[in-house]
């Protein structure tokens, strides 16, 4: 039978192996860069000064964040908490045009736009699909549900982050402070890819791993590499074409039919292709739907379910396909014998069997 096109989902067996996890201490694009490689660890042991006149090996400080830089104008070498809130929300407050300290989630995804996001960024993926991200990053922030980011949805997050670099709690981030959490960082991001992988082996995937697994399957199938999807590409979806290979499948016209029907849906600016863009919208809508609890994960079991809709759906398509079956012609009355006798048995086999199943 004909499998069900999820597009490029129905065809795994198991989630894909992915440790990208939504971003949670980011508002709106201020997390300080990790470091390229991580720092050299700090001995166990207090280490023995050099005796006097031997060199010494330097070894170079972690660098400072850019924030940690622009915010401290007056180099004392430490962040208050109230200046750190103040440069956070700048961005808050470019975004709230209307000035009720709320923001919509039209007024949230200007934050991928210019003057926001240089357009000119080398690396920056199209503006469609940052505005998805944007979005799945908006639902992380607004804890409430109500649809819009409230100032103190967004200053919560700022606060979380200030606590995390803030380590003797003295309402100031100082220079040590901030090189040791830069440090640590890799540690947390390790922890984090093992968090991942826990998550996958209890068969949970996240909003990035689904996206990220439609675009990777979508390069499959970009033969030509121009990052766009044609329909004879998507085609090869409907399976092998008919002969021996195809044994116990629908015929293959039909299966490029219904196959095409799904292209169609992805293909939302009807222009023959199916570009990233568009591929990221329908993933985002998508596992909107397959997330059934809206506890922003897939598990299997909303997979499965999920398979099965499309499943029907596509017998739903393909009774649609079939041909019409003529109506059956009535059967002749018997004629009544004269006399009230009973009529006699008929020679033939039973009524409805054909000959030779006797």
């Amino acid at each position: 039978m004909f499998r069900p096109i999820l597009f490029l989902t129905v065809a795994c067996v198991t989630f894909p192996a992915m440790a990208q996890t939504p971003p949670t201490q980011a508002w709106p694009q201020n997390k300080p860069p990790a470091p390229a490689a991580p720092p050299a660890a700090a001995p166990t042991q207090p280490a023995t000064p050099p005796a006097a006149g031997a060199p010494t090996a330097s070894v170079a400080p972690v660098p400072l964040p850019q924030w940690f830089i622009e915010i401290d104008v007056d180099k004392k070498g430490e962040v208050t908490r109230a200046d750190f809130l103040k440069y956070r929300m700048k961005s808050f407050e470019s975004l709230d045009l209307n000035k009720d300290n709320k923001l919509s989630l039209e007024e949230f995804t200007k934050v991928v736009e210019p003057p926001a996001t240089p357009a000119d960024a080398p690396g920056l993926p199209p503006l469609e699909e940052r505005r998805n991200r944007a979005k799945a990053e908006f639902q992380n922030l607004d804890t409430n549900r109500d649809g819009l980011l409230e100032r103190g949805e967004a200053e919560a997050v700022v606060h979380t982050e200030f606590n995390n670099y803030d380590t003797d709690r003295d309402n100031k981030i100082t220079e040590p402070e901030v090189r040791l959490i830069i440090q640590r960082s890799m540690q947390r991001e390790a922890a984090e890819r093992q968090q991942a992988e826990a998550r996958r082996r209890q068969g949970m995937m996240t909003l990035n791993e689904f996206m990220d697994m439609q675009l990777r399957q979508a390069d499959e199938l970009d033969k030509n590499k121009d990052s766009k999807i044609s329909g004879p590409e998507y085609t090869v979806l409907a399976g092998p074409a008919d002969g021996p290979q195809a044994k116990n499948l629908l015929p293959f016209d039909m299966r490029k039919k219904i196959a095409m029907r799904k292209f169609a849906e992805i293909d939302t600016n009807k222009d023959g292709q199916i570009d990233r863009v568009e591929l990221s919208a329908y993933a985002l809508k998508q596992f909107g739907e397959m997330d059934l609890n809206k506890d922003r994960f897939i598990s299997e079991d909303e997979f499965k379910k999920a398979q099965e809709a499309e499943a029907a759906k596509v017998r739903a398509i393909v009774q649609t396909m079939m041909p019409a079956q003529p109506a059956a012609q009535p059967r002749p009355a018997q004629p009544q014998p004269r006399g009230g006798q009973p009529a006699p048995a008929p020679s033939g086999p039973p009524p409805g069997l054909p000959q030779g199943t006797r």
